[in-house]
């Protein structure tokens, strides 16, 4: 099985400021999490997808890299507090019954708003949560309807047909 390193998880990581105990939700070919336990980091992965998941148990046995591995749907199965939260979401309007990876509800940001709705529970107080958006997605309501966010967009790609923006988010 080859997972590509997508451009948007290579732009992720160029900006990700990891601090302490890291989780990162959606994992998908573990590159960043890869990156980060290599760094020392304290990594936990998740991922919904079982091949996901069999293909980061695979790198972390044969790789012998310390990085916990879960099956999750976003938080469901992740306990405790973490000081950096990395999501790289599904942020394309379609149908995430034809691909959960790159899909996020009909608008594309219903895995967004559940994320962003358990993640408060599991971030620590001061710490920061890296993301990505798209201008897909409705960046001001979602400001609007999760204030008790603190947003700031550290950086902007341009594609042909849209853009995609790193955010921080810390708690207010």
């Amino acid at each position: 099985m080859y997972y590509r390193v997508e451009e948007d998880t290579l732009f992720l990581l160029d900006h990700v400021r990891p601090r302490g105990r890291i989780l990162e939700i959606g994992a998908g070919s573990g590159y960043i999490s890869f990156s980060l336990a290599r760094m020392g980091y304290d990594v936990t992965a998740t991922d919904i997808d079982d091949d996901a998941i069999e293909h980061m148990k695979d790198v972390v046995e044969r790789e012998k890299i310390d990085v916990r591995v879960i099956k999750s749907d976003l938080f469901d199965d992740v306990d405790g507090e973490f000081d950096t939260i990395i999501f790289n979401p599904p942020y394309l309007p379609g149908d995430a019954d034809e691909d959960v990876a790159i899909y996020g509800g009909r608008e594309g940001d219903e895995v967004i708003y559940r994320f962003l709705k358990d993640a408060y529970a599991h971030l620590k107080n001061e710490g920061s949560i890296f993301i990505i958006l798209s201008s897909y997605n409705n960046v001001e309501r979602m400001k609007e309807r999760f204030n008790n966010y603190e947003f700031r967009m550290l950086d902007r790609k341009n594609f042909f047909f849209h853009s995609i923006y790193v955010y921080e988010l810390k708690k207010r």
